[in-house]
């Protein structure tokens, strides 16, 4: 836990390092600020992603009563994903109406989703959750919990056709968090 709880801090706080402080005339600033707007929200994104992922990541560890290296593997997968995170963001930010870039953001994150889904899956198939902590654990291995994935994933395709409208879904992961729990917590 430690090991990933470092790495998820570091991606986390690279993100920031996008972000460039103005070098302008002080008359300028307002100006210069605004035109980081983009950038700005592009970084509260991935944070809140990264960060909503660290926690459904955190919470899943803390069900296990034990691992193994198929577990380890698809942990270090997910991390080397997370990692690319920040890259990820820079380069949407720097390429915003570029369709790629938006493609290649949504696939990072689809493919972490996808990753830390296969390993609540595994943890549960595998018998690695306690016994008492599996009801709260098996709504994220089911196909609602599978959503995210999905909306990450459908995003790339969505990116050849309008960048803006997969940032869009993007986003929409972050609302969908509390409906789509609430029916996962109903459907248990």
């Amino acid at each position: 836990m430690a090991f990933t709880d470092g790495v998820m801090a570091v991606a986390i706080t690279l993100l920031v390092l996008n972000l460039e402080v103005p070098t302008v005339p002080g008359d300028e600033l307002d100006d210069a600020l605004l035109d980081l707007f983009p950038s700005l929200v592009a970084y509260l994104l991935s944070f809140a992603l990264v960060g909503r992922f660290w926690i459904i990541h955190h919470r899943l560890f803390g069900t296990l009563r034990a691992f193994d290296s198929r577990l380890m593997t698809l942990n270090l997968t997910f991390l080397t994903l997370i990692v690319l995170v920040p890259f990820s963001t820079d380069l949407f930010d720097k390429y915003t109406q570029e369709p790629i870039a938006a493609a290649v953001l949504g696939a990072t994150l689809g493919l972490a989703a996808l990753t830390h889904w296969l390993a609540v899956v595994y943890t549960l198939r595998r018998g690695l959750v306690h016994e008492q902590h599996r009801p709260a654990t098996e709504p994220f291995a089911s196909p609602v919990g599978l959503g995210f994935t999905l909306l990450f994933l459908a995003s790339v395709p969505v990116a050849f056709l309008s960048p803006t409208a997969a940032a869009l879904m993007w986003a929409a992961t972050t609302l969908l968090h509390y409906p789509l729990g609430r029916m996962t917590t109903r459907g248990s």
